[in-house]
């Protein structure tokens, strides 16, 4: 089996659909069922091999690293698109192209677009929606984006042979937004990574005492700073409980600043000031394992996600969660997290409150967590992504 793989989000930074991609890349140059994998950079085609040590290289330097060349120029190209009146529709035309040239010498080979909109390719299909939140939540991007993925995903739909989704959420939402027949959408759950285990004062100490943070003495929460997770809730929740208690086990916050939050910066600056609240920005992903290990609860309050990978991340570390019930984490957890029914500030602040006074309630969670992150793995997500191909090959 051949198969084509767009590595556009394997560019930096690496985020949530990159962190998908490689993982499956991976497992499939692992596999003894794969003979070759072609990847799409956007600036040229290169094996599957090469991508994972490009990669890999990348992750060493925190996700983030600079490209040279042709791809800083394409980087500054990506930032302009959208600004710019039909520049998005000239990029995505440029990318058609590079893309159709080489894919359509490669008869029989499987395309999977792991990021949503399908390229140009006259054979077998496949791509990965991961959410649908530009319908459900449109004001929470880009009006670009959302324009965008209204005009193309109808398309991909109609000319894919299978999509995947990674939950039964998003499977629904497609089902019933989206003319399809039910067996050609499959849900296939996302994986844990092996390195997100339960960590001692001693393994997490380096990292925690670059950051002037304690074991076991933080609220921890790994998401973009942007309106969906939810984060403008988690501070209003964070303001109702003692102050006390909030110096002495302190809210902390990673990750990129996303965008639409100018107003959750000012708060987040306020709350700085008072001692209770780090906002360490983005972090790199070799320091993730040991920040979620070392934290007393993971708070994700995000009221949409595809999947929700860091609350898998958090409950295989052995760290209590709290997040939405009626979301794709509560799905796949099942019953494994602590779940905000209302979305309202006043019940967070008392589940947050539960947890951080009751050590046996913290201990009886992260257990809980523990014991389901064990049925996922990337090697399964890969496993039935195969099978997938398989229908289609």
């Amino acid at each position: 089996m051949e198969l084509i793989f767009n590595a556009e989000a394997l560019r930096p930074p690496i985020t949530g659909v990159g962190n998908y991609s490689f993982h499956l890349l991976r497992q499939f140059l692992a596999s003894d069922e794969v003979d070759a994998v072609h990847c799409f950079t956007g600036t040229h085609w290169q094996d599957g091999e090469a991508q994972r040590r490009a990669t890999d290289a990348l992750i060493a330097q925190g996700g983030q690293g600079s490209p040279g060349g042709a791809g800083r120029l394409l980087q500054k190209v990506r930032q302009a698109v959208g600004l710019v009146p039909g520049s998005k529709a000239a990029y995505d035309a440029l990318m058609a192209r590079r893309f159709s040239r080489h894919a359509n010498s490669l008869p029989g080979a499987i395309y999977h677009e792991t990021n949503y909109i399908l390229k140009p390719y006259d054979g077998p299909c496949v791509t990965t929606v991961h959410d649908l939140s530009h319908m459900r939540f449109p004001q929470f991007h880009p009006p670009h984006v959302v324009q965008w993925l209204d005009r193309k995903l109808p398309a991909t739909l109609a000319r894919a042979d299978r999509v995947i989704t990674v939950s039964d959420v998003v499977r629904d939402e497609l089902l019933a937004h989206f003319d399809l027949p039910a067996e050609k959408v499959c849900t296939v759950y996302e994986g844990v990574d092996k390195d997100y285990v339960p960590r001692d004062a001693a393994a997490t100490a380096p990292v925690l005492d670059a950051h002037g943070l304690d074991h076991k003495a933080y609220v921890l929460l790994v998401a973009t700073l942007e309106p969906r997770k939810g984060i403008d809730v988690l501070l209003a929740a964070w303001e109702q409980l003692p102050v006390a208690l909030r110096r002495e086990c302190p809210l902390v916050l990673t990750g990129s600043s996303g965008w639409l939050n100018k107003e959750l910066l000012g708060r987040l600056e306020a709350l700085k000031r008072d001692g209770s609240v780090r906002h360490l920005g983005y972090v790199p992903s070799s320091q993730l394992p040991a920040l979620f290990s070392g934290a007393a609860v993971f708070c994700y309050p995000s009221v949409y996600e595809g999947f929700g990978l860091p609350v898998l991340d958090a409950m295989s570390s052995g760290v209590p969660v709290i997040c939405r019930a009626g979301t794709s984490m509560a799905e796949f957890s099942r019953g494994a997290c602590l779940l905000c029914d209302s979305g309202e500030p006043e019940e967070l602040a008392q589940k947050l409150r539960q947890l951080l006074t009751d050590e046996s309630e913290r201990d009886r969670w992260g257990r809980l967590g523990r014991e389901r992150s064990a049925d996922f793995s990337w090697e399964r997500c890969a496993r039935e992504t195969l099978q997938v191909y398989r229908q289609v090959a």
